[in-house]
């Protein structure tokens, strides 16, 4: 029986990231996909609003994972788009807090962003309308090293170097079992024809996203950890229709709000204004004519469950309309349905040895800032594996 070295499930930007960092490393890494090819499956490394997160809304103590990681990821997304050719923009953030009952989260972010490392400035109204004249507040946070991608063409961009660098990917290929034994972890697959192979790996990376709590299962029949899919709706409208909709290509985001359902209590984001990007021919990206609303968050019906049907209009509309008053409902058309790997009783990021099979490493629920944080979370991972 055929033995490999490295063998990583899952080719979304995690699965694609770490790929690349361990065949540089000098491992050799096969990288199997269920999808029919990378970025042609429906889920959340496409799927998703496209910001590069600045890293001010986690806290070290209870999410320690996503406050070093997407810090860290955001140094080096910008670095690698630079270098490799990606559309992206470092267009900034502003949270606004629309009346003063606000304010104090508003400075309980900013103090999380100043011992985050995250760059921060607080902001008067008269400031916020330098920015965005459209968009009204009583004060806001700006985060200059917040931004946009376009994540499509960052997976793509990886796997092209992943590829170039020695690691082979089998696509439309699904793992259907993974059973320890004393050589090493006995994956078995099936190909898109149907037909089965079996072959023996040294390690296993799960980046299976949305199916990364069925691949543990696979090698270790006693874990618990469950995805808990959360499907996140997004409309759009275009920012040249009419002045009152002239946004100058800032993301928008609310204060985050206290929410309470039967998971406990915890904050959101929110429904926030995000600009896309629009490249030319030179591959110059400059801000683009939509701005998509969203996402409005819900239990998902499934994993694959992108068809809709979408939330009224008036449910984004109602959530945006404190701070951006010039937008109406008739303005906004549907623009995406995504779907997030949340990890159920989990806030922060799942990323370690499975306890009982030291060859395996799981990633579960890297749901957002999962884009942002992907170079630095392949980095955390090599380290992990080689020292």
């Amino acid at each position: 029986m055929e033995q490999l070295e490295v063998t990583v499930v899952g080719a979304g930007v995690i699965g694609c990231a770490v790929a690349l960092e361990l065949s540089r490393a000098g491992e050799t890494v096969v990288v199997i996909e269920k999808n029919p090819g990378v970025c042609e499956g429906e889920n959340q490394s496409t799927r998703n609003s496209g910001v590069i997160h600045a890293g001010l809304y986690y806290d070290r103590r209870s999410r320690p994972l996503k406050a070093a990681l997407c810090a860290a990821g955001n140094r080096l997304l910008y670095d690698f788009c630079r270098m490799h050719n990606v559309p992206a923009l470092q267009c900034g953030k502003l949270i606004v807090a629309t009346d003063d009952r606000q304010l104090p989260v508003l400075h309980k972010y900013h103090a999380r962003a100043t011992r985050n490392d995250v760059p921060v400035r607080l902001l008067d109204a008269d400031q916020v309308r330098e920015k965005e004249p459209q968009v009204r507040a009583r004060a806001a946070l700006w985060l200059p090293t917040a931004g946009i991608i376009d994540p499509a063409a960052l997976v793509r961009r990886i796997h092209a170097l992943a590829s170039n660098s020695g690691a082979q990917f089998f696509s439309g290929t699904e793992v259907t079992g993974i059973t320890p034994t004393g050589e090493g972890l006995e994956v078995r697959l099936q190909y898109p024809d149907g037909a089965g192979d079996v072959f023996l790996t040294k390690k296993l990376v799960n980046c299976a996203g949305l199916y990364s709590d069925s691949v543990a299962a696979m090698a270790d029949p006693a874990s618990d950890y469950r995805i808990d899919p959360l499907c996140g709706e997004a409309m759009k409208f275009y920012r040249g229709k009419r002045t009152s909709l002239a946004l100058n290509g800032t993301n928008v985001y609310p204060t985050p709000q206290r929410v309470t359902t039967d998971r406990g209590t915890y904050f959101t984001v929110g429904v926030h204004l995000t600009p896309t990007l629009e490249t030319d021919a030179r591959g110059v990206s400059t801000i683009g004519p939509v701005v998509t609303v969203g996402p409005l968050n819900h239990a998902a019906a499934g994993r694959e469950s992108h068809g809709g049907p979408y939330r009224p209009a008036s449910e984004f509309h109602r959530r945006v309309a404190t701070f951006f008053p010039g937008l109406t409902e008739a303005d906004l058309t549907p623009h995406q349905i995504g779907i997030q790997a949340r990890l159920a009783g989990h806030q922060d990021w799942v990323i370690g040895f499975c306890p009982r099979e030291p060859r395996l490493v799981n990633l579960l629920g890297i749901d957002s800032p999962g884009v942002t944080g992907a170079l630095a979370i392949a980095r955390h991972v090599r380290s992990m594996l080689l020292g």
